[in-house]
């Protein structure tokens, strides 16, 4: 890579990742979960079994749990160290499009690919987010497109094999990716350039040798199936990136299985993976439709044209009017996201980021199908698809007013105060004006001008839009309320409430006590003075009349987008704690 390019991707991704990096609590239950766990491995120093709250974590591997850690370790126990490896893990995938874009089309692809990425919905929260799949995603891409470019025929239209450094880099990174989220780290990769390579073989292959060829192109194909086959298989290099994926993933595995007697194991791949996809978890369904509709609107403002550019993609590549790399790169995608996309849709379990590792495809196919677009209009004087570019500002508009009136209602049920996020929406509207208008003088203008909306719009919907919005976040002020009790080991403990934010704000072990054990509530409020149980009020009154003499409700805060407040309940009569809950509402 030469400096500029890269240098210019890396300051702008850095500079969107920078605005987007708010003072926020931890929002989604996950994250507090897997930032506890790292927590964890820092106090104990076991690096090996990952543990939440005392208690054997088998929803995921360990690798974003060491990224944590490692941070934490750095910058200490606190959100933005919990979120930094997502953040490194974005630019990483960035990086690794400028590549793709710049070695199989050319330098404007490549930047354009890498912030499509950095300038969508999801992957802007993803980055920010203390969870795994941003880490996956830099990995499962990194491996893919090492791999591929290794693959991508020549002028001569035969399969190449990949070097061997590449190739052992690629499994070693797919190892990681193992180590990240499970098999699917190495079979989402595989899965996509083991059909792709066969494709390309099988097409050169199934090539008429004269224009009056008679023989139907199925026939030709199923004709060069096995002997394509064999190419595409030599052409991966398996055993080396099988092995390669094995000695970085084994073995922290066999080191877990053996010190959990095998607990981990059983529990992550028969629970967490064949469970998962098989039956919904944690409510989390949907239909066939699911990843494709949710997509449109994680990708955004990208998606306004994803449909399009995937219908122009597929045409031309049928009817052969694109060719060389630029159609080898345009099949991979396609490919890429089909796997992706497709494979999860299969999957009981859904949710919009399992299919995040398929947005560098999207990020890459737009890239190609825009400049390509821009370039075709520098020369004629015109957009080919007028109507599908006005469609698609349109649908940019809507977005940024559907963003507007989403805040706007969601202050009313639940997030009090969120009103001025709202002004986030004026971004994309803004943008389609601008589009407009240049698009009809400077095509590359328009592009240019669609991507900064992407990147100003993303950074301001995870930073001061969500630092406003975090303000409704209460559940973490109040657990530190209890937290700041000058005796730092007072227990806190929980009836019929199981937040992971509670057990990481705590920052102590959370004693859970199960619906109607009244005995097991007694005996915790007993023993200790300062001992607090956070109870969902709306359970208060069931429990109220069993307390001991002495214990009510001493603070109370209401969770973001619940229906009741969450009370805490303990002895009355601590000044301390009245001086504490004082200055916490102060803040």
């Amino acid at each position: 890579m030469t400096s500029r390019p890269t240098l210019l991707v890396v300051l702008i991704s850095l500079a969107a990742l920078a605005v987007g990096t708010a003072a926020t609590p931890l929002w989604d239950e996950d994250e507090a979960r897997f930032a506890a766990i790292a927590r964890t491995m820092v106090e104990t120093g076991d690096w090996i079994v990952p543990r939440f709250n005392g208690t054997l974590a088998v929803d995921k591997p360990v690798l974003m749990h060491w990224c944590m850690a490692a941070c934490m370790s750095v910058f200490g126990i606190n959100e933005f160290a919990a979120r930094l490896p997502s953040m490194f893990a974005t630019l990483a995938t960035a990086l690794a499009l400028l590549r793709a874009g710049r070695r199989w089309c050319d330098d404007t692809t490549g930047i354009v690919a890498a912030l499509a990425y950095v300038g969508c919905l999801l992957v802007a929260i993803e980055s920010h987010a203390a969870t795994p799949d941003a880490i996956l995603t830099a990995l499962t891409a990194w491996a893919t497109i090492l791999l591929a470019e290794g693959i991508m025929p020549g002028a001569d239209g035969m399969l190449r094999r990949p070097s061997l450094a590449s190739s052992v880099i690629a499994g070693l990174l797919l190892g990681l990716a193992v180590v990240c989220k499970g098999p699917i780290g190495f079979v989402g990769p595989m899965a996509v350039l083991g059909p792709w390579a066969w494709w390309l073989a099988a097409e050169r292959r199934a090539a008429p040798v004269s224009r009056d060829a008679t023989t139907p192109w199925m026939s030709r194909m199923l004709r060069a199936a096995v002997p394509s086959a064999i190419e595409a298989t030599v052409a991966l290099r398996p055993v080396v990136v099988l092995l390669a994926t094995l000695a970085a993933a084994a073995p922290w595995y066999v080191a877990v299985t053996l010190q959990t007697d095998g607990a981990w194991t059983s529990g992550f791949f028969y629970v967490h993976n064949v469970g998962r996809f098989m039956a919904p978890m944690e409510q989390h369904s949907g239909n066939a439709a699911y990843h494709p509709l949710v997509m449109l609107v994680g990708f955004y403002p990208w998606s306004c044209f994803l449909p399009f550019a995937l219908v122009v993609a597929i045409w031309r590549l049928v009817r052969y009017t694109v060719s060389g790399t630029t159609a080898h790169a345009l099949l991979l995608t396609l490919a890429w996201l089909a796997v992706w996309v497709g494979g999860f849709s299969a999957a009981a379990t859904k949710l919009p980021n399992y299919v995040l590792p398929a947005y560098p495809a999207a990020a890459l196919l737009m890239a190609i199908m825009a400049v390509d677009a821009v370039h075709r209009a520098a020369r004629s004087g015109h957009w080919i698809h007028p109507r599908w570019m006005a469609a698609g500002l349109g649908w940019l508009i809507f977005g940024g007013v559907a963003t507007a009136a989403t805040i706007v209602i969601g202050a009313r049920y639940g997030l009090p105060g969120a009103e001025p996020a709202a002004i986030v929406g004026l971004v994309p509207v803004i943008g389609a004006v601008v589009c407009g208008v240049e698009a009809r003088r400077r095509p590359a203008t328009a592009l240019a001008a669609f991507t900064a909306t992407g990147i100003v719009y993303a950074a301001l919907a995870v930073g001061p839009a969500q630092q406003r919005i975090a303000v409704a976040n209460t559940l973490p002020s109040l657990v530190r309320t209890v937290e700041a009790l000058p005796d730092t080991t007072a227990p806190i403990g929980t009836y019929l409430l199981a937040s992971p934010n509670i057990v990481f704000y705590a920052d102590r072990p959370v004693t859970q006590i199960g619906d109607g054990d009244i005995d097991g509530i007694t005996r915790f409020l007993t023993s200790d003075a300062d001992a607090v149980l956070l109870v969902p009020e709306d359970h208060y009154e069931s429990i109220a009349r069993a307390l001991p003499p002495g214990c009510g409700v001493v603070n109370r805060a209401r969770p973001v987008f619940r229906q009741h407040d969450i009370v805490a309940v303990g002895r009355l009569s601590a000044p301390h704690r009245t001086a504490t809950i004082d200055e916490e509402t102060r803040r």
